[in-house]
């Protein structure tokens, strides 16, 4: 297990769940009521929504 793996476990993050994705910001940009950004060209990036993965990670299921 790598040092960053380590960290991300006690900390309980996650490497899917806890990254930016264009889904999460356009909809903070609607809630917030502020001009979209601009979509990224790849289509995975623009479209995946990280909330449909599961992990697998026990502290992930029970936070969401």
């Amino acid at each position: 297990m790598s040092t960053m793996s380590l960290l991300r476990r006690i900390a309980q993050r996650c490497e899917t769940h806890d990254r930016p994705s264009q889904p999460r910001i356009h909809a903070l940009e609607q809630q917030l009521d502020i001009e979209p950004s601009a979509t990224p060209e790849d289509p995975v990036e623009a479209y995946s929504n990280p909330e449909l993965v599961d992990c697998g990670h026990r502290w992930c299921q029970q936070r969401r």
